[in-house]
């Protein structure tokens, strides 16, 4: 969907709604961790204020991952708000890749890319299924999230190992 900037020069400030659907498939094919989702629909209104114009909306969609500590599939209510702001006016522009402002070039805006790149960014690197998920046991791969095991899992620095030999005996 492009919103064209004439529109918005009209309109003097009242803002323009805008309902769109991203597509699933596409969003999924770009991100690892994202085994699947629900069509991604956008809602928003772009605006023109001064010499800038405005483009802000959430996203919503169920989206599907693996939990990265103990491998359970779990599904995900994602609501992400969006915003981006465009000029026309190279002069507002910073020089730097990481301006806040992007430059039109054009009689239009386009949103698909921009909206994917804000729903890819948003999603996230590690995701867990419980903020306090105790994941796999390394050793006997029990989920500890299900169960307990008694499985040794303290971890001794090989370099080291010796040094807690030398206590061990001096204990004795």
């Amino acid at each position: 969907m492009n919103i064209k900037i004439t529109e918005l020069d009209h309109r003097k400030g009242e803002p323009l709604s805008f309902r769109l659907t991203l597509d699933p498939v596409e969003l999924k094919n770009r991100h690892q961790e994202v085994r699947g989702l629900t069509p991604v629909e956008t809602t928003g209104e772009a605006a023109k204020l001064g010499g800038l114009y405005y483009v802000k909306g959430e996203m919503d969609s169920d989206v599907n991952f693996v939990c990265a500590r103990c491998l359970k599939p779990f599904t995900e209510h994602m609501s992400i708000p969006f915003s981006e702001t465009f000029t026309t006016d190279e002069a507002e522009v910073d020089v730097d890749e990481d301006s806040e402002i992007h430059l039109l070039e054009g009689d239009e805006i386009e949103l698909k890319p921009l909206l994917q790149e804000d729903f890819l960014l948003a999603m996230p690197t590690f995701p867990l299924c419980e903020e306090d998920c105790q994941g796999l046991c390394p050793s006997c791969g029990i989920n500890r999230n299900e169960g307990s095991c008694s499985c040794n899992t303290e971890r001794i620095d090989p370099r080291l190992a010796g040094l807690a030999d030398f206590f061990a005996k001096d204990k004795e």
